[in-house]
């Protein structure tokens, strides 16, 4: 939710730079996702990812606390006291600290960001971590949180010497296929360096050397997660005032500044864009290309395989796209299977087809079926939720050994028609690359005669 909230804070300033079109409802989605972000906060201040509770994620609650300090910035309104309830845990948790592990490096540091950003007295904390403290910090990004925050509350020097330690383990750190806890990958990390370097003024060669391995990184995944999107344009934010010495003649007509233009598809046949430098520094450029498939996608297995299966009440299993009468109540089967053990956070999405509805979203809580007793779910799931128009479980999975698990629910067929079964789809949220797909197929429900 707050990985694609937060480039709404910035997304329409980017745009307008640029001539880019502008969503006049932006407020509203802001105000939508600051509300359902309240939700989630717990009474003593900390944030769960899918509801109250699980606090004991900092990293996570300083990336919701980041998000509505960036909002008021902006002028949203945020509640006074839940705000003041998030900066006061982050601050207790910052100050009982007794000694700073792997596992929460990453959430302290990002901890004291917000906090100096917010003007919390933080400063001895920060001294202490960055002259006795910094080799416990292995992320490149919690490195770039701690000199931003120096950067902050007026401490250059030592913000300066932080921030290319920051570097030095981006250099460092290989890229990895699999998930990490913090959320994070190397590109984001990169994006996040460039981020917070542009916020705290660093010098050029620094952000010239996290920008050459997000280039690096940017050209390998076919997928980004919304983590590292969200980075990309606190990157794009924080730099945009330095891109002003960019010299560009766009098909013969010069441009200054970064250039950011979305050409449609039929816009482009036949027609070439002529892009040149007019300016004295080397210039990038980064061409990406969306759009939906010509036609349906086959099943895919990278990673992971995920099948899906219907059955009637009794356990009998059925063909949906011949069997189903209106009003039919029916079994949805998901089995994931695990190809590879690796640390992930999983999302499952079963979309539904057009005439048909949920009736019990979660099979195994409160509304089991003895004769689907073979339905054992062996991984239980850390959220179920059932939303119009699909069905959605998140498994959070330690990359212990290699499982097969299975969820279920209850759908009924409401109306009659020949409709599109879309595919399910399992996938690691933070490596996107990494997910499994079943066929798309077909759905006939026939009416029920009285």
């Amino acid at each position: 939710l707050v990985s694609r909230a937060m480039p709404l804070l910035y997304v329409n300033k980017l745009a307008a730079a640029e001539l880019l079109p502008i969503d006049p409802a932006i407020g509203d989605r802001v105000r939508d996702s600051i509300a359902r972000v309240m939700t989630r906060q717990d009474t003593n201040g900390a944030f769960g990812l899918w509801a109250p509770g699980g606090g004991e994620d900092i990293w996570l609650h300083a990336y919701v606390t980041d998000f509505l300090t960036r909002a008021r910035e902006a002028g949203h309104d945020v509640p006074q006291k839940g705000f003041d309830q998030a900066l006061d845990y982050l601050r207790n948790t910052v100050v009982n600290v007794n000694d700073i592990d792997d596992k929460k490096a990453d959430g302290i540091a990002y901890a004291v960001y917000v906090l100096a950003r917010n003007g919390r007295p933080v400063m001895s904390d920060l001294r202490y971590l960055a002259d006795t403290k910094l080799d416990a910090f292995s992320s490149p990004l919690a490195r770039a949180q701690i000199a931003a925050a120096l950067a902050l509350l007026g401490d250059r020097g030592r913000a300066r010497t932080v921030f290319a330690s920051a570097n030095v383990r981006l250099a460092a750190v290989p890229a990895t296929k699999f998930s990490r806890a913090d959320y994070g990958s190397r590109l984001r990390d990169s994006a996040g360096l460039l981020a917070l370097g542009g916020e705290a003024g660093v010098d050029r060669a620094e952000l010239v050397k996290a920008s050459l391995v997000l280039e690096e990184e940017r050209s390998r995944p076919l997928y980004t997660s919304t983590q590292e999107d969200a980075w990309m344009v606190l990157a794009a934010e924080a730099l945009s005032a330095q891109t002003q010495g960019i010299s560009l003649d766009v098909d013969g007509a010069p441009h200054q500044g970064a250039l950011y233009r979305h050409w449609p598809g039929q816009q482009l046949e036949g027609v070439n864009v002529t892009i040149g430098n007019r300016g004295q520094t080397p210039a990038r450029i980064v061409i990406s290309t969306s759009g939906n498939p010509a036609a349906p996608e086959p099943a895919a297995e990278h990673g992971y395989r995920i099948e899906r299966a219907f059955y009637k009440l009794n356990g009998e299993k059925i063909d949906a796209s011949k069997a189903l009468m209106q009003t039919d109540r029916f079994v949805v089967a998901l089995k994931v299977t695990e190809l590879e053990s690796a640390y992930a956070r999983l999302m499952l999405v079963d979309h539904l087809p057009a005439g048909v509805e949920i009736e019990n979203s979660d099979l195994f809580d409160g509304g089991s079926v003895e004769d689907l007793a073979f339905l054992k779910r062996e991984v239980e799931p850390a959220h179920t939720e059932a939303r119009d128009d699909r069905f959605v479980a998140a498994f959070d999975r330690a990359g212990e050994k290699q499982a097969e698990f299975t969820v279920a629910y209850i759908a009924r067929a409401v109306t009659p028609g020949h409709y599109v079964l879309p595919p399910a789809t399992i996938e690691d949220m933070y490596r996107p690359e990494r997910f499994g797909r079943t066929a798309s197929s077909t759905l006939d429900v026939a009416e029920r005669k009285p």
